[in-house]
């Protein structure tokens, strides 16, 4: 299995910069999709509306913050091909002011 970063995962983690960690939080997040796939990694679901694309949503525990996932990051990846995922968005639980502008910015970046 193998998972790449869309180019624009730097500005997203630009835009983390005031929390801790994000880039570790990712990193983690990363290590054990690769470790365990799809269907064994928690917290992963199908995003709907993007048709034929096989869109997933994640939610990523932050380290070293007392939260959990509902209030941590947001990672939205995609099945590019066979064992080859995406990531196309790593945001921050309301960072963005709707679902609306996800669905653009994940749109912008298929």
């Amino acid at each position: 299995m193998e998972l790449s970063r869309h180019c624009g995962i730097a500005k997203d983690l630009l835009s983390l910069k005031r929390f801790s960690n994000p880039t570790g939080s990712l990193e983690a997040w990363e290590r054990l999709f690769v470790a365990k796939g799809l269907k064994e990694t928690c917290g992963i679901e199908q995003y709907p509306g993007f048709g034929v694309e096989k869109i997933y949503k994640a939610r990523v525990v932050p380290l070293g913050e007392n939260i959990g996932k509902s209030k941590g990051y947001r990672l939205i990846f995609r099945l590019v091909g066979e064992g080859l995922y995406q990531i196309l968005v790593f945001s921050r639980h309301g960072l963005y002011s709707n679902e609306r502008d996800l669905v653009r910015i994940i749109k912008d970046r298929l």
